[in-house]
Order: C-alpha cells, then sequence, then structure tokens
C-alpha cells in the first residue's frame, strides 16, 4: 500500500519521533511508505527520515518554518497568516503532484495546518492521526471545522484520546480507530550495556517534555524547593525543546528567572533541545511527568523501558501505562504533597522501587513492542481500505 505522512515539523519530538518509527517498521512490511513536510527546516528530523532510508519530500524548502503566533504583536501575526497563504498554494500544488506521481492511497497527517492544504478525492483517504490529547474546548472553530469537514479517518494512541474524538463530535465510533505507540527495547538494553552509570548517594530525578507549561514544568520547581527544604541530595533534570515561537521562549525565561530567586540553580538543571534525551533517562533514578493533557506519552514509555518508576498526572492515556502502585503512581492533578510522597517512598524502600520497575517495564515489553503497533495498523488499514 502506498501511504504518506504529511508534516509540516517545527521540533524532533515524541510525537515525531513516533511516525518516523512507524513509518520506518512499515517499510519493513513492504508497504510503500512517503513522508512529505512542508519545509524541511529541522535537520534533526529530515537526517532521521534519510537515515532510515524512508522516501522524503520536501514540499517548499525554507530555513525557518512560518509559525502563525511568533510574537504576540497583532500586525506580526497577521502578516504571518499572509505569508502561510501565500505559500499554501504553492505547496499544494507540489504535494498534488507528488501524491499523483507516486500513486498515493492513504495520507495521514496530524495537525490542522497539514490536513488544510488537503482536498478530499477518490483516489486517496485521509486520516488524522491524533498523537496528543484531543480537547474540543481548546481547538479554535475554524480548526473543528476543517477536522469534521476533511478526516475521513481518525486513528488515536489511546483509547481516552479515541473517546475524546468522539465526545467531541468529530466523528462516528466506527471511523475512530486505536493504535498506540511502540519502542524497541532492545535498542534500550543496547544503549544501557554502552553507557554504564555509576550510581551514588544524589538522587537524580527527570523531567523531560517541551517547555510550555501545558508540560508541567512549574510544579517540577515547586516540586524542588519542598525537596530541598527537607533536605534531600537530590538533582533534578528538566529535558525539553524551546518550540518555535514567543510562548516558549518566554516560559523558559521565566523558568530560569525561578530557580534563580528560590536558589536551586545547584539542584535544576534545564536541558535544551538535546539530540540524545536517552542519556537522561539512563542517569535518572525516577521520572515525573506533570503533564496537563497528554495522548499516549513516549516519555512515559521510555521511562519504564529503562526501568524507570513513573510519578504522573492521571491525564489522557497516561493512565493506559500507569497503574497505581503497580507500574508507577499516580497523582492528583498537580499535587506536589502527590509526587514528594513517592519520591520519598522510592527513595526509602529499595525493594518498593524495584517491583513497581519491573512490572512497568513488563507492561512495555509485552503491550508495546513494535510488532504490537506494526499488526494493529495493517488491521486498522484493512478496515479503512475495504469500508
Amino acid at each position: 500500500m502506498n501511504i504518506l505522512f504529511l508534516e509540516a515539523v517545527q521540533v524532533h519530538g515524541g510525537a515525531r519521533k513516533s511516525t518516523v518509527e512507524l513509518a520506518e517498521r512499515l517499510l519493513k512490511q513492504n508497504h510503500k511508505v512517503h513522508i512529505a513536510d512542508f519545509w524541511g527546516n529541522c535537520k534533526e528530523f529530515v537526517e532521521d527520515v534519510r537515515h532510515r532510508n524512508i522516501n522524503l519530500e520536501i514540499l517548499l524548502k525554507k530555513d525557518e518554518p512560518i509559525i502563525i503566533k511568533s510574537s504576540k504583536n497583532p500586525f506580526i501575526i497577521f502578516k504571518n497568516i499572509l505569508s502561510f497563504y501565500i505559500e499554501k498554494r504553492e505547496i499544494q500544488k507540489n504535494l498534488e503532484r507528488y501524491i499523483k506521481e507516486n500513486n498515493i492511497e492513504l495520507i495521514i497527517v496530524n495537525n490542522s495546518k497539514t490536513i488544510s492544504i488537503l482536498k478530499k478525492s477518490d483516489h486517496y483517504k485521509i486520516v488524522y492521526f491524533a498523537r496528543g490529547w484531543f480537547n474540543l474546548n481548546s481547538i479554535p472553530k475554524l480548526k473543528a471545522y476543517i477536522f469534521r469537514k476533511k478526516a475521513e479517518y481518525f486513528i488515536g494512541v489511546s483509547e481516552s484520546t479515541r473517546q475524546a474524538i468522539f465526545s467531541g463530535g468529530f466523528s462516528k465510533l466506527e471511523n475512530i480507530y486505536v493504535v498506540p505507540n511502540a519502542i524497541d527495547i532492545d535498542k534500550i538494553e543496547k544503549y544501557k550495556v554502552n553507557n554504564p552509570v555509576e550510581k551514588n548517594d544524589l538522587l537524580k530525578i527527570l523531567h523531560c517534555g517541551g517547555y510550555l507549561k501545558e508540560k508541567g514544568q512549574l510544579l517540577t520547581i515547586d516540586l524542588a524547593k519542598r525537596m530541598k527544604e527537607i533536605n534531600i541530595n537530590f538533582e533534578i533534570s528538566i529535558v525539553g525543546a524551546i518550540y518555535d515561537g514567543i510562548e516558549s521562549q518566554i516560559f523558559v525565561k521565566n523558568l530560569r528567572n525561578m530557580i534563580e530567586n528560590y536558589g536551586l540553580e545547584d539542584k535544576v538543571k534545564l536541558i535544551t533541545n538535546s539530540n540524545d534525551p536517552y542519556k537522561y533517562f539512563n542517569e535518572a533514578d525516577i521520572v515525573i511527568h506533570p503533564s496537563y493533557t497528554e495522548g499516549l506519552p513516549r516519555v512515559v514509555m521510555e521511562a519504564l523501558a529503562f526501568k524507570k518508576p513513573v510519578i504522573a498526572n492521571a491525564v489522557g492515556g497516561v493512565t493506559d501505562f500507569i497503574l497505581h502502585n503497580y507500574t508507577g503512581y499516580l497523582s492528583d492533578f498537580n499535587s506536589t504533597d502527590d509526587y514528594l510522597k513517592a519520591i520519598l517512598l522510592l527513595k526509602e524502600n529499595r525493594e518498593e522501587y524495584n517491583n513497581i520497575a519491573q512490572n512497568g517495564y513488563n507492561l512495555i515489553k509485552t503491550n508495546y513492542a513494535p510488532k504490537v503497533q506494526v499488526s494493529r495498523f495493517e488491521n486498522v488499514l484493512e478496515k479503512i481500505l475495504n469500508k
């Protein structure tokens, strides 16, 4: 089958990595897989796709993407909107040519930019792959209209995402499918062997997520403050990408100011745009995930695969991974007390730590292996094509 993943990549984060990995797995199953990217400006993404020998088409080569809200200035926002719509026509033209030349049968999109340039056709089907949380209240009316009008089918990464799409009125339940993410545990085991870590009395905590308020870094700073007050010997690494646009940049600046104001410079490290997040998973003792919304978070999956206990907000697909007191710990939303209580338990009870870590690892190894993902995706493809 000829499958096209249509992208407009700014940062090669978890969702994009999952897309590229799925594309490679389908390619190995003899599907004809293509990735088309609007601008090809994200070097890490482009290199990853080409390294995996996946067909990559850059629709309109640019060094910088068009970010609508790159500023709070309404005149700049209007200018960006105008620039995008001027370029949109050329991108559409190049995409239509590529679709026709390669006999594309299925186009998979995951945001409003990509789906907005598509036209419905008898020659291919359009699938919206919701890798994040699908919250109707956060989707502007115009975007919601585009999703309903153009997406013929939806795929979510978790059952909670599927229900959110349905309850938002975007599609009938029979046209919404679930294909969870997957991870190659053998790759992680090899990484751990090649990068041994010497443990000491310093408790290392990892928070991994892009620099936006919704990823919960404010709770992490508060948690660090509390841990310092009770004299725990710890270090927290906050690892994530700074997104294009003013919002993410301002947020990072505010975090740095908070760290300085609370005297946490020796306790909290901000690591931005790292090319090797596995280094921090490998070195961590505990992973925290105080995100506001999630589809099926890759961060949690990677942590469990590294045998690191996870403490997380009970949002979206997090509960697919975390069964409280068995594969990890769930907090009432943004409860610093809950996070601190779980950290102290894991720190003081090694048997508990080992049991939680092993249970989480077993869950990922059994249910989120690449072959499971590919099997479910191919099953969905068969159903879509027969409708």
